[in-house]
C-alpha cells in the first residue's frame, strides 16, 4: 500500500473552457500547520501565493524566502511581534533592518531593492530554507516525514519522496530540484492552476493561521490580526475635526500641547499616546492634539508616564466637562472607562485620571516589553523627568509602577 492510499484525492472540475485540472490532494493543505514552532510555513505559503503569476517554470528558493521575508517585515520591524524564542526569520528581519537602515514603514519595493543588494541576503536564504521546503511537505508524506530526522538530510529524504511521486496520483503540491548550487521549486501539475482560481480562500487560510500563530506568542499584545501587513493609508479627519471643534469651545484659554505645554498652533496634528503600532486604533481616548515639532520628535516612543499621563487624562477630563458631547464620542469614553453614559457628568477629575492609570500603564508595560521605546519625553521636561527619577519616581523603577498623587497639579 502506498504511503498516501489512506487518503483519498481530491477532485477538482475547471470551469467550462479551462484545461482539466488533475487529481489533486488538496485537503492536506489543512493540516501543514499543526504541531508549528516556528513561523516558517506560514510564511513559505505566503510567498508561493505571491509568486503565483512566475510558476511558469521552476523558481529559485531564493526568490521564495526573499517574498517571506518582505512578508515578515511588517510583524517584525513595524509592530515589534515576536515570531518565536528561535525563529531565524525575524532575526532575519531585523539583521536587514539594522544594515539597511531602512525605515519600519518601508515599502514593499523598497525592501526588494534593499534585499538585492543586501550581502548577507546568501547566506540567510541558506539558513531559511534548509528545512522549511522540505518539511512542508509533510502532510503528503506523513509516513516519510515520521521516519526521518528533522534536519537538512530529513528534509532531503521528503524531497526525494516527493519527486519520485511528482505528478502521480499521489503527488504533493510541488517538488525541490537541485541543480548545481541552486534549489528549484516546481508546482506539480494542475497545482498553479487550482491556487490561482482559490487564492483568495488559501490566502485567508494561511493568514489566519499565521494570526493564531502569533497571538499564541504575543498573549497580551492587542489587534495581532491587524498586524500582518503594513497598514494602508488611514486617516484621522474625524479626530481632527473634533478636536478643532473642541479647541473652538476652550475660548481664550484655549488648550496647551500636553507634551510642551505650548499653546496649540492653528495647523496642530494629532497623536496617538500610545504609538499607533502598537494599539492599531484610533479610539479617541489615545489620541491628543499636538504641535508638528512634537509628533516628529515622539514618533513612536512611549512618553514618560508620569509626566504625561496625568496630562492625557486631565485633556480628556476637560473634554468630558464640555456640553453637548457627540453620542457616539460618549458611547467611545463610556466604553473605555467601564461606566454607561449617562455617568460621565458625574466623573471627578482624580477618578479619570486614576482610571486612565490602571489603564493605560499595563498597555505601556506590553509595548515596552515588546521594544517600543520607553521614557521619551519633551526636552523642556528633562528637568522634570529627573526628578520624577530621584524622588523615586514610576520611571526609575518600572513603567508599570502607579503612583497616586492628592494634587496632580
Amino acid at each position: 500500500m502506498s504511503e498516501t492510499s489512506a487518503r483519498p484525492a481530491i477532485i477538482t472540475i475547471s470551469p467550462p473552457g479551462r484545461r482539466p485540472i488533475p487529481f489533486l490532494r488538496t485537503a492536506e493543505l489543512g493540516t501543514v500547520f499543526r504541531d508549528t514552532t516556528s513561523s516558517y510555513k506560514y510564511f513559505w505559503l505566503l510567498a508561493i501565493i505571491h509568486v503565483l503569476p512566475e510558476f511558469e517554470a521552476p523558481l529559485p528558493t531564493e526568490r521564495l524566502v526573499r517574498e517571506m521575508i518582505v512578508r515578515a517585515w511588517a510583524a517584525v520591524a513595524l509592530f515589534r511581534l515576536s515570531l518565536g524564542r528561535v525563529d531565524r526569520l525575524q532575526d532575519c528581519v531585523r539583521s536587514l533592518q539594522e544594515s539597511s537602515g531602512l525605515p519600519p514603514r518601508s515599502s514593499a519595493r523598497r525592501l526588494r531593492s534593499a534585499l538585492d543588494a543586501w550581502g548577507a541576503f546568501p547566506k540567510w536564504a541558506d539558513e531559511l530554507v534548509r528545512f522549511v521546503p522540505g518539511r512542508f511537505l509533510a502532510s503528503w508524506f506523513p509516513q516519510a516525514a515520521r521516519e526521518t530526522p528533522y534536519d537538512r538530510r530529513g528534509s532531503r529524504d521528503l524531497m526525494a519522496v516527493s519527486d519520485r511521486a511528482f505528478g502521480k496520483a499521489d503527488s504533493g503540491p510541488y517538488r525541490l530540484i537541485e541543480m548545481r548550487d541552486r534549489l528549484l521549486v516546481e508546482l506539480a501539475p494542475g497545482w498553479r492552476d487550482w491556487l490561482t482560481a482559490n487564492q483568495a480562500l488559501v490566502l485567508g487560510f494561511a493568514e489566519q493561521q499565521l494570526a493564531r500563530y502569533l497571538q499564541a506568542r504575543n498573549p497580551n499584545v492587542p489587534g495581532v490580526i491587524k498586524k500582518l501587513e503594513l497598514p494602508r493609508r488611514r486617516s484621522l479627519a474625524l479626530a481632527r475635526i473634533r478636536w478643532a471643534q473642541i479647541i473652538d469651545r476652550a475660548g481664550a484659554e484655549g488648550l496647551v500641547d500636553i507634551f510642551s505645554n505650548e499653546a496649540l498652533q492653528e495647523r496642530f496634528e494629532v497623536d496617538h499616546f500610545l504609538p499607533w503600532s502598537f494599539v492599531v486604533h484610533d479610539e479617541f481616548w489615545n489620541l491628543a492634539p499636538v504641535n508638528p515639532a512634537t509628533n516628529r520628535s515622539k514618533s513612536d516612543h512611549l512618553p514618560a508616564l508620569d509626566l504625561y499621563l496625568p496630562r492625557l487624562a486631565g485633556l480628556h477630563a476637560d473634554v468630558l466637562r464640555q456640553p453637548r458631547l457627540p453620542s457616539g464620542l460618549a458611547e467611545a469614553y463610556a466604553g473605555f472607562f467601564g461606566v454607561s453614559p449617562s455617568q460621565l457628568s458625574g466623573l471627578t477629575q482624580k477618578w479619570i485620571e486614576e482610571r486612565y492609570s490602571q489603564l493605560v500603564r499595563p498597555l505601556a508595560q506590553i509595548a515596552a516589553n515588546q521594544g517600543f521605546p520607553a521614557h521619551w519625553h519633551n526636552v523642556a521636561d528633562t528637568g522634570d523627568a529627573q526628578d520624577f527619577a530621584r524622588e523615586g519616581g514610576g520611571e526609575a523603577n518600572g513603567l508599570i509602577a502607579s503612583r497616586h498623587y492628592e494634587d496632580y497639579g
